[in-house]
């Protein structure tokens, strides 16, 4: 997978980190929600800014691999139902997984 398909991918998990709080129903809660929102629009611009771009200077990615993580975290925090719980572990992995790749590319 390229680098620019892989910060694709990135911005698009980013938009459904956005959305998520809707989709999920705890747009009720303003801290999980203005979360996402910062969250996933933060990511979703840095994976933009990234496109194409590889290696272990390119800072979108690392801020990227840290909002992975923190996705990673806002379920157990805001004590989220199973399936948003679910949803955010698995694609904060992957967004960490995705820039981690796009940090340390092969050398081949």
């Amino acid at each position: 997978m390229t680098m620019y398909m892989k910060n694709l991918l990135c911005a698009c998990m980013g938009i459904w980190f956005l959305v998520s709080p809707w989709v999920f129903g705890f747009e009720a809660n303003a801290s999980a929600l203005y979360s996402c929102v910062l969250f996933g629009s933060l990511q979703f611009v840095l994976a933009i800014l990234a496109l194409g771009k590889s290696g272990g200077k390119v800072w979108p990615n690392w801020i990227c691999c840290v909002i992975g993580l923190l996705f990673i975290v806002v379920p157990n925090v805001y004590h989220l139902e199973l399936m948003a719980f679910f949803s955010f572990v698995v694609l904060g992995f992957m967004t960490i997984l995705v820039n981690y790749s796009n940090l340390y590319p092969d050398q081949s």
